[in-house]
């Protein structure tokens, strides 16, 4: 039989408040909610005030306490068995008229339970399993803030479990096994384990012992009953995962076939505004003013000066002089102009880029780099293996670091240089390298199939990888991304990725103050990170540099 499910939490300040509006108005991104999927609110105007000023309103002028509770958010729902009997386990699912059974319910024991302390309540079904988030000011008979007297206790709460399974029994829903050793919930804990990461299910926890006279059948079913819900979460998030997947794949796709797009575009935008900003002189007037048959073989050429030439047999610079007796000074700039520019692009555009091609790695040297970076640097040797593994460091032939530069689709742009006999963090551009088209970076946290939801610029690959530590463990997936400009940065150079950083909500510049100043204008939504000296120096501090001593 499906069980009822009704969880509370207590909101104490104004800034916890907002967040769990930004939350349930999905104001912010929700990775397990389906985008697709539009909530509903069953309380409250959508176009009402902000859910802080109706909690205001609704406390009024009276005293509140440190402490006090100003709201109670209330998660109601109910096993998916309810909503979908036929497939329990088809995430994101439900039947129409069983929800807005469910829903009308549970707005009526809102109403008759609490009544104008309500103050807002949502239906979520963009996620796992149809729920009402809804908020209630603990305001006691006498109106004041008192969430002891509505919520106080196991009495309480159990009398709460009670009365919302009595509104819901008439649907075949019950209340759940009263005094069980079941341990109550909260709406954040509950909450919580529908979010996470992974669902690992303890066998021996979840697995009861069979009880005296019971069949096998019985114990099965048993069994199933406990189990599902925490399967259930399981196939969410596998479905959830499996989504994002092929959405992620498709955009890098798009994005992909965007920029190739883009990139011809624009080379051909480019020679048509040279075209038409530089007309040249029509041929067939210069050919009539040299006395040539448009049929003659000089009319193979493709430009007003190079005829003048062929014709006159003359030098560029009496050709321009002919031009200009006969046609203007004005003319005979086009001219120029028109020739100069059309031999450059078909320079240009008829030979392919000169790709950059990293040097061969020198293995002999890798003990020595690996080595000097713990001593000089503290930088563990685990994440040096890693970036060696990864081709992102390694040793070259005259025995220097070689830190890879690349751009956001991983392709290799260029490359720094550190030598062991500088103790300063101080680098050389590689030569061929593209300085502005790509960066040293890495990935920290997570797996790579997570987006980056985090960003930490600094001034050099050394910098990266010292704050990295510091960060250590990673939470969510962080980019770490080294910048080499001394050139003020604008609007119309900026050496960054800007556009791509745009779209990260976490981003921090842990750089000088100068450099993240002018950065910050170009990403105002970022912060500001700067160490009291260097983030290396800082790393130094906390491992303690003399710990290496023994490197030596």
């Amino acid at each position: 039989m499906p069980l009822a499910i009704c969880r509370i939490q207590k909101i104490k300040s104004w800034g916890m408040l907002k967040g769990n509006e930004a939350h349930t108005a999905r104001e912010r991104d929700t990775p397990n909610a389906n985008p697709e999927v539009t909530n509903i609110r069953i309380i409250g105007d959508s176009f009402d005030l902000d859910l802080a000023t109706l909690v205001r309103d609704k406390i009024g002028s009276q005293k509140i306490r440190s402490n006090a509770v100003l709201a109670v958010e209330m998660l109601l729902s109910a096993s998916a068995s309810y909503f979908r009997p036929n497939a329990p386990q088809e995430a994101g699912t439900y039947e129409k008229q069983r929800l807005d059974n469910f829903v009308k319910a549970s707005v009526n024991w809102l109403d008759s339970s609490w009544r104008e302390r309500v103050v807002r309540a949502e239906l979520h079904l963009d996620e796992i399993t149809p729920h009402i988030h809804a908020y209630i000011v603990p305001l006691d008979e006498r109106g004041k803030l008192n969430c002891r007297a509505l919520f106080g206790g196991k009495i309480k709460l159990s009398e709460l479990q009670d009365s919302f399974g009595m509104a819901l029994s008439h649907l075949g829903i019950s209340r759940g096994i009263k005094g069980s050793k079941a341990t109550y919930t909260t709406l954040k804990k509950y909450y919580a384990a529908v979010n996470q990461d992974s669902q690992l299910i303890n066998l021996e926890r979840f697995l009861p012992k069979a009880q005296v006279h019971e069949t096998g059948e019985e114990y099965r079913q048993r069994i199933i009953k406990i189990l599902n819900p925490e399967f259930e979460i399981i196939n969410y998030q596998l479905n959830q995962r499996s989504r994002l997947l092929k959405q992620f794949a498709e955009l890098k796709h798009t994005a992909k076939q965007g920029e190739k797009l883009r990139q011809q575009l624009s080379a051909e935008l480019r020679i048509l505004k040279a075209s038409i900003k530089h007309q040249d002189l029509p041929l067939e007037l210069v050919a009539y003013e040299l006395g040539v048959n448009q049929d003659n073989q000089w009319l193979s050429t493709n430009n007003a000066i190079d005829l003048v030439m062929q014709v006159n047999q003359c030098k560029f610079d009496d050709a321009l002089i002919w031009l200009r007796d006969k046609f203007g000074e004005e003319q005979m700039l086009a001219a120029a102009t028109n020739q100069v520019t059309s031999k450059a692009l078909h320079i240009a555009y008829q030979n392919p880029k000169a790709q950059f091609v990293a040097p061969v790695p020198d293995k002999s040297h890798w003990k020595e780099i690996e080595k000097y970076f713990q001593k000089h640097y503290c930088i563990p040797q685990k994440l040096m293996q890693t970036l060696n593994q990864r081709g992102l460091l390694y040793a070259d032939t005259s025995g220097s670091a070689l830190f890879l530069a690349r751009n956001l689709s991983s392709g290799v742009t260029g490359a720094y240089l550190h030598s062991l006999e500088m103790t300063a963090n101080t680098f050389s551009l590689y030569p061929g390298s593209k300085r502005s088209g790509g960066w040293f970076h890495l990935s920290m946290g997570r797996s790579s199939d997570n987006l980056i939801t985090a960003a930490m610029i600094t001034a050099s690959p050394i910098e990266s990888l010292s704050l990295a530590v510091l960060n250590a463990p990673h939470i969510h997936r962080t980019l770490y991304l080294s910048i080499d400009s001394i050139h003020p940065i604008t609007e119309t150079y900026a050496p960054i990725p800007i556009e791509f950083l745009k779209t990260i909500p976490n981003v921090a510049i842990a750089m000088s103050h100068y450099r993240a100043g002018a950065i910050q204008k170009l990403l105002p939504h970022s912060i500001k990170l700067q160490p009291k000296t260097t983030w290396n120096k800082e790393l130094q501090t906390r491992l303690g540099a003399t710990n290496y001593a023994a490197l030596e």
